[in-house]
Formats: C-alpha cells, sequence, structure tokens
C-alpha cells in the first residue's frame, strides 16, 4: 500500500471570498478531517490565476476512495464545498490523484 496524493481544485463560488474559503477550510480540517485516520496531511494552496487547489495526503488509495464516500454524506463536508463553485465539477475528470513512490 502506498500514500496517494490528490490535487482537488477549488474555484470560489459567486459572491464567496477568501477568507470564505478559508473559515470553511478551518471547520472542515476540525470536524471531518482531523477525524479521519486515512489522511496523513493537507494543504489547502492558492494558484496564480486566483484559484485554489487542496492538496490532501492519504495512506492508501482506498482510504482516499473511504474518504470521499463519507464526504459525501457529511454535512460538515457540505458547508465546505458550499463555498466553492461545483457546478462544472467533474469529480472524475478533475481530481488529480497521484501514487507516491518515495518519500523524503
Amino acid at each position: 500500500m502506498s500514500p496517494v496524493t490528490v490535487l482537488a481544485p477549488i474555484k470560489l463560488a459567486e459572491g464567496k471570498t477568501e477568507a470564505d474559503l478559508l473559515a470553511a477550510s478551518k471547520a472542515f480540517q476540525k470536524d471531518f478531517v482531523a477525524h479521519e485516520a486515512g489522511v496523513l496531511r493537507r494543504e489547502l494552496v492558492r494558484k496564480s490565476d486566483g484559484t485554489y487547489l487542496d492538496i490532501v495526503q492519504f495512506r492508501s488509495r482506498d482510504d482516499y476512495q473511504d474518504v470521499i464516500k463519507k464526504e459525501m454524506e457529511s454535512p460538515v463536508c457540505a458547508m465546505f464545498f458550499s463555498v466553492m463553485d461545483l457546478s462544472d465539477f467533474d469529480h472524475e475528470a478533475e481530481m488529480d490523484v497521484y501514487v507516491s513512490l518515495e518519500t523524503h
């Protein structure tokens, strides 16, 4: 089992600000992510084009898939997602998943 890293693109919903994203991200981290043993680390970054990436490393692909299923049913996750423009988001097409070869 190798760790996997997911790059999840984020575009803000209309009327939402970076401050809204940061507040929602903090709650998401505290009330959901922190309770998921399969999540090794998470980093939210701003790209040069003004969009964002949520970079999440999981223990394994199975852990990643388990967390994704839980996200779909979680009110905490729904609040985090509510600050995002998901109108054109295709989960399978837009989520980049990378398998770790080695870690230093």
